[in-house]
C-alpha cells in the first residue's frame, strides 16, 4: 500500500493545475496545499483579479506560499489589496512583497490566547 503522508509523498497527481486561469502548484503534489490554493483562486476570480496572478506556489518543504504577481500590481493599490484579502483568507502562510503574512485561520491559532 502507497503511504500517503510521507515526507515527500505525493498526494495528488498533477501536481501543477490551472485553477481560475492561476496556474498553482504544490511542490509535493500536498492536498490541503492545493486545496487552499484552490481556494485562493476562486476568491481571487469572485473579485475579479485572479488574472492579476502568474502563479501561485506552495513549497511543501518550508510550508510557505509564494504568489508571482503581473508586474502591474503594486504594493497597497486596489489590485493588490483584494489579493491580499483572498490570500489571507484562504492561504495559511505566504510571502507578500517580500513580507511574511498569515492566513486568518493560522493567525488565529498561533495567537490564541486560550
Amino acid at each position: 500500500m502507497k503511504d500517503y503522508f510521507g515526507e515527500k509523498s505525493e498526494q495528488i497527481t498533477p501536481s501543477v493545475v490551472v485553477a481560475f486561469g492561476i496556474e498553482i502548484h504544490s511542490r509535493y503534489g500536498r492536498a490541503a496545499e492545493l486545496i487552499e490554493l484552490m481556494r485562493f483562486a476562486e476568491l481571487a476570480a469572485e473579485k475579479k483579479v485572479s488574472h492579476y496572478v502568474k502563479r501561485a506556489f506552495y513549497d511543501s518543504k518550508s510550508g510557505m506560499c509564494s504568489l508571482e504577481l503581473d508586474q502591474s500590481v503594486q504594493d497597497g493599490d486596489h489590485v493588490a489589496s483584494a489579493l491580499l484579502e483572498a490570500a489571507t483568507e484562504t492561504i495559511g502562510y505566504f510571502l507578500w512583497f517580500d513580507a511574511v503574512q498569515y492566513g486568518s485561520d493560522l493567525a488565529k491559532q498561533l495567537y490564541s490566547t486560550s
